[in-house]
């Protein structure tokens, strides 16, 4: 089972160039609305929930040359539009669903930047009601042990190893919600 921490900076920089490989591979597919060459449209990003270093702080998006439009590839350290890094939300989700006496909101409020309750109580929502709908998911889960319940993400999946590999893979596994 991962720890409930701060994900240290080799986590962070794993999921950094995991990014960066998705990225390529979405700029060699050329751009989805024209067909036109995508080139760099990086903006930085001011994540919560880490420290992260400055040259992490960057998140790669794509801008086509004949169309101008935006290609924004997928992500594993940052979940969508949202300010807080994926793995910080799947590791304060997967605390709460383990045991919320000894994670209560206060702890986990202080160890992760102060994210507020009304937040994690979205977070855990969204686990709960949005996970098992989306396709992604749904395509994943076949491939996936018994084992793990869908009710139970992120925990559960993070309960099939140790590690930071497994908060890593988990990252990589879980959609944006």
């Amino acid at each position: 089972m991962y720890p409930v921490q701060v994900p240290p900076e080799t986590v962070l920089r794993a999921l950094a160039a995991l990014d960066h490989d998705l990225a390529l591979d979405v700029r060699r597919s050329r751009c989805p609305h024209c067909g036109g060459p995508l080139h760099w449209a990086t903006w930085t990003r001011k994540p919560r929930g880490a420290d992260v270093p400055e040259d992490l702080r960057v998140r790669r998006g794509l801008c086509c040359g004949s169309c101008r439009r935006r290609t924004l590839p997928p992500s594993v350290l940052f979940a969508g539009r949202r300010v807080y890094l994926k793995a910080v939300m799947l590791l304060v989700v997967a605390a709460r669903q383990r045991d919320r006496a000894r994670h209560s909101m206060a702890r986990l409020r202080k160890l992760f930047d102060n994210v507020s309750a009304k937040t994690i109580a979205r977070w855990m929502r969204a686990f709960l009601e949005g996970l098992p709908l989306h396709p992604d998911w749904q395509r994943l889960r076949g491939r996936l042990p018994a084992t793990v319940r869908d009710d139970d993400v992120p925990a559960a999946l993070l309960a099939l190893g140790s590690g930071d590999d497994v908060l890593v893979a988990a990252c990589r596994l879980v959609p944006d919600l």
